[in-house]
């Protein structure tokens, strides 16, 4: 999903600072370094499309100060892994995730970890899945991000990381809403992401609460793709016109407010603006 998800990556000298503390922690018991673990040239590309997957999408709030809702302890995070860019080298990659907890004082410490795929690898390009290898607890505001693991037979390559994305975990907060197009735009599905309508034409789409939700909601906050900042709404069933600026695969990011003024977790929906 977009929501202005992606960021500058962190620097190298970063990312090894992190990679040695979650070591220091004990936290990559599941991320094995090989005797030659190296980095600097051949390194593998960034990963991108990082984040949590949830309703019906992979949600990534990159605003510290709007995190992202996961009802789950330990939610199912994903990224696209990438081999070194200009070479048509095959490469044996995963993708090593992280974990950070903020503390009181705004430090930032690591909690969590996980490579994916756990054994074996992947070719460029692939998507890949993983649970954190720690329970995350309620009322505390996590970040995590991703980097590219690259092997040969004799070590491995570690990319630069994405970009943050900002969560907590609540799993009493509103299920990820039910969003509905009115046209004249559709989803995009796997099977078909035809372009529809066109930049200057409005659509509309209506926002509900999930099948099976127990809170009592009174209201969404959503942002498209091509937005800067969300836009809040009140209603227990919403209908909003939004009008593409551009020709564009757009994105819709919604989540549900209850009457305890608490976000849940995002519904994810895309669509092809014609």
């Amino acid at each position: 999903m977009n929501n202005g998800y992606r960021g500058t990556v962190l620097s190298k000298w970063r990312l090894t600072s992190r990679l040695g503390a979650l070591a220091a922690a004990g936290l990559l018991a599941v991320m094995p370094l090989d005797p030659a673990h190296a980095e600097g040239s051949g390194m593998p590309a960034t990963s991108t499309e990082q984040g949590i997957v949830g309703g019906g999408g992979v949600g990534c709030a990159t605003d510290e100060s709007a995190p992202g809702t996961v009802s789950s302890p330990q939610p199912l995070l994903t990224a696209r892994v990438h081999g070194e860019t200009g070479t048509s080298q095959r490469a044996d990659l995963r993708a090593g995730f992280t974990v950070d907890s903020r503390n009181a004082d705004g430090s930032w410490v690591p909690v969590a970890g996980a490579l994916a795929p756990s054994t074996g690898f992947v070719d460029d390009g692939r998507v890949v899945n993983a649970t954190p290898t720690e329970a995350l607890s309620p009322n505390t505001l996590y970040r995590m991000n991703a980097a590219t693991w690259a092997y040969t037979d004799t070590q491995h390559t570690v990319s630069a990381a994405t970009a943050f994305c900002y969560f907590t975990v609540d799993p009493t907060a509103p299920l990820a809403p039910k969003i509905s197009y009115g046209g004249p735009y559709s989803e995009c599905t796997s099977n078909d992401c035809s372009a529809r309508g066109g930049a200057g034409v409005p659509g509309t789409f209506t926002f509900a609460p999930a099948d099976g939700e127990d809170s009592p909601v009174v209201g969404y906050r959503y942002k498209f793709g091509t937005d800067d900042v969300w836009t809040v709404v009140s209603g227990f069933s919403v209908t909003i016109t939004f009008t593409p600026p551009f020709r564009t695969f757009e994105t819709l990011n919604v989540a549900a407010r209850d009457v305890l003024g608490r976000y849940g977790a995002n519904t994810t929906t895309s669509f092809k603006v014609a």
